[in-house]
């Protein structure tokens, strides 16, 4: 019995990537092409040019170089960010909803495959597929940003946030898990890729506007410096003389120390302040998040199964 469960198991998963090989190889070819890109764009456009380069005079060339790395490697964490979620959504809906509708699902289900077997390895084909192939985008491009040169993107950006760590494949899981679920509420494979689409948008929104409170913030005192422009900008303001702290006030015309000693002094306050997520809490942040988005796609995947029981006869 046990020799011919992992038989039946086996077979349904060599069917399955029989039933889908173009998909899984449209998928090979595109993570092949993102690799390729990344590493062009680490061997061949790898100019530095200082943050505080200046677009003026004799350096106009090395800052125009730096923008136009910067721009390259903005629009490949764009394409790691988004590209294999929205893959990954679709593939969810259309792999299972197809079935569905067409009715070979139910076939299948005839042929000695539980819908709970063949529901899991629906998912686990795609799902091995799909992080492999963004862990491996993902890890060249943080090897990319690590070594190239530092211009003017802020890194607590949210295509490089996805981009370079754990919530990137984490969120393509997701993106699965929701597929599925839809596809299975639906038994339709358009409805289902449209709403799955819009629950990966929803939960990239949600993850972007609440990811700042994953971790107690920092405060840090004084004048705002450069320093501080690669860090997580969370509020900004001035310590008033009661030592309250009012967010927003700043000297910005005020470049000099003694013009903003004045304004300062015009505010009634005593000095400025920031709150702040400096580098060490990076990862913190990204694990947290990681883990609630895995969270949220074992929920997703439970609610597929139990919408998968409830249409069963």
């Amino acid at each position: 019995m046990t020799t011919l469960s992992h038989a039946a198991q086996h077979g349904l998963t060599r069917a399955v990537l029989r039933l889908h090989r173009v998909p899984l190889w449209v998928w090979a070819v595109l993570v092949a092409a993102g690799a390729g890109r990344l590493v062009w764009l680490h061997e061949f456009e790898h100019q530095p040019a200082p943050h505080s380069a200046r677009c003026g005079g004799a350096e106009m060339l090395p800052c125009f170089a730096g923008m136009h790395y910067e721009g390259l490697e903005l629009g490949a964490a764009e394409l790691v960010a988004w590209l294999p979620c929205a893959i990954a959504a679709c593939a969810g809906a259309v792999l299972i909803g197809r079935e569905l509708e067409h009715g070979t699902a139910t076939l299948a289900w005839t042929q000695s495959v539980s819908p709970t077997r063949w529901l899991a390895t629906k998912l686990a084909v795609p799902a091995a597929a799909l992080l492999g192939g963004t862990a491996a985008l993902t890890l060249l491009f943080r090897w990319v940003w690590v070594s190239g040169p530092d211009n003017f993107t802020n890194r607590w950006n949210s295509e490089y946030l996805h981009a370079a760590g754990t919530v990137g494949p984490a969120y393509v899981l997701l993106a699965l898990a929701l597929g599925a679920l839809a596809a299975l509420l639906t038994r339709r494979a358009l409805p289902a890729t449209g709403l799955a689409l819009v629950g990966i948008a929803l939960a990239y929104h949600l993850g972007d506007r609440f990811r700042s409170s994953l971790w107690p913030a920092s405060e840090v005192r004084g004048p705002w410096t450069s320093a501080l422009n690669h860090v997580d900008q969370i509020e900004f303001g001035m310590i008033l003389k009661s030592g309250a702290h009012a967010s927003g006030l700043d000297c910005t015309d005020q470049a000099r120390p003694g013009n903003l000693s004045t304004c300062l002094s015009h505010h009634g306050a005593v000095d400025f302040y920031a709150k702040i997520h400096p580098a060490s809490h990076y990862w913190p942040i990204q694990l947290v998040e990681t883990g609630i988005v895995l969270a949220l796609t074992a929920a997703a995947v439970t609610a597929a199964f139990w919408a998968l029981r409830r249409r069963l006869p």
